[in-house]
């Protein structure tokens, strides 16, 4: 395949750097910042950051309801790996700014869980300790309603 070889060699980069989705033989789909090295004799593509994106979906939903994104390679500590030609099925360059934004946030990010901060404009309002302590307290307090007990009799 000798698909790259066709770039001019007038530029002054030996390589070509951008976003894309790599399918490989084995299945697998990956988002990626692709770089590939002109100056190389060799038939491989360097891969930067990748990840894998899954459709999260709702039980019997037909429309995605999000995508999750993880490592590609999830127990190593290295960012950059070589890929050889022929374990590439195709390779599509992302031009979607929001892709690519997102893409970017992830790689700067990481993949730590975030949680932003929780306030009363968000629903929040307490705590689930306190929560619970004031519903056993409207529970076990008498009755709110203006109308006296009566006691149930016997029939």
């Amino acid at each position: 395949m000798k698909l790259f070889r066709s770039k001019s060699e007038n530029k002054k980069e030996p390589y070509e750097e951008f976003v894309a989705t790599v399918k490989l033989v084995s299945g697998e789909e990956i988002l990626t910042k692709v770089i590939i090295d002109y100056s190389s004799k060799e038939e491989q593509i360097i891969i930067d950051n990748p990840v894998v994106c899954q459709e999260v979906r709702s039980h019997g939903a037909n429309v995605p309801l999000g995508y999750k994104f993880e490592p590609w390679i999830k127990m190593s500590d290295e960012d950059v790996y070589v890929l050889s030609l022929d374990k590439v099925i195709t390779l599509s360059e992302i031009k979607d700014d929001l892709v690519i934004k997102t893409y970017n946030n992830i790689v700067e990010g990481g993949f730590k869980r975030q949680h932003p901060d929780l306030d009363r404009q968000m629903g929040y309002v307490n705590n689930v300790d306190n929560a619970r302590k004031i519903i056993e307290k409207l529970y076990k307090a008498n009755s709110a309603s203006k109308e006296p007990k009566e006691p149930k009799k016997d029939l």
